[in-house]
């Protein structure tokens, strides 16, 4: 974990409210699934850091996709370049790499695409999902397209683009063509999570999910990201954010 400052090198809008900002700064090696605490602005206001997962980290340069949801991913998308921010990270526990013999499929809903793409990116085999509502919400589709190895199955609610329906309805198509063990790696809302632990757990797969949870310090001091498993609380910021699913006690 490192804290450092960043400067905006890029910062453009990709789909509906979403934005990618590429940052000038030295991070130590990442795991897709890590993310990084994001200070805004140099006074109080915001008072707390932002956690964005890293999409890339390269020569200096991280990428960090975010959609705008509040306050702070406001101001994010305000940024010009050659402003600075503050940096924290890489942190939190990243995804496992797939065995030899499994197949890799992603998963990614909402704003689940980060660590699911980067993950996609780095091991240039398997299948990923990508589910939004309409085709106006997918970021950086070329990108995904251009991944070698890598076959890529869009879903949107409204029919504008792959499949109609949601991201979990095309893995269970999937997931039945499959005859070899495979490995599911989620990021999304988590009705989106615990459906496709279900279908991991009636396949007999692994599947790790990244959850997605309010954090506050980013690094295991306030346990605000708490979420429960079968061993007691644990908390997604430096037990996580990815967790195998089967030990995740899923909301009702």
């Amino acid at each position: 974990m490192k804290d450092s400052n960043a400067l905006v090198k890029d910062n453009r809008q990709v789909a509906q409210d979403t934005y990618l900002m590429t940052l000038m700064c030295e991070l130590s090696p990442f795991t897709p699934g890590q993310f990084l605490m994001l200070r805004l602005t140099s006074t109080c206001e915001p008072f707390l850091r932002r956690p964005l997962a890293i999409l890339s980290y390269n020569e200096g340069a991280v990428e960090i996709l975010y959609k705008v949801r509040g306050e702070g991913t406001s101001l994010l998308a305000e940024k010009k370049k050659g402003e600075e921010l503050s940096v924290l990270g890489p942190l939190g526990k990243g995804f496992s790499d797939p065995r030899p013999e499994e197949e890799a499929v992603y998963i990614a809903g909402g704003t689940g695409l980060p660590p699911i793409l980067a993950m996609a990116e780095r091991m240039k085999r398997g299948r990923l999902i990508i589910g939004t509502y309409t085709k106006d919400d997918i970021p950086l589709w070329q990108r995904m397209q251009n991944i070698g190895g890598v076959e890529i199955t869009a879903t949107t609610e409204d029919g504008s683009l792959g499949i109609r329906g949601v991201a979990t309805q095309a893995l269970d198509g999937l997931l039945k063509t499959i005859q070899q063990p495979c490995v599911i790696y989620a990021c999304g809302p988590t009705g989106m999570l615990k459906a496709a632990a279900s279908l991991a757990k009636d396949l007999g797969a692994r599947c790790e999910v990244s959850i997605e949870e309010r954090m506050a310090c980013g690094f295991g001091v306030c346990s605000a990201c708490a979420v429960r498993t079968t061993t007691g609380n644990q908390r997604v910021c430096t037990q996580g954010p990815v967790f195998d699913a089967s030990s995740i006690e899923w909301r009702q």
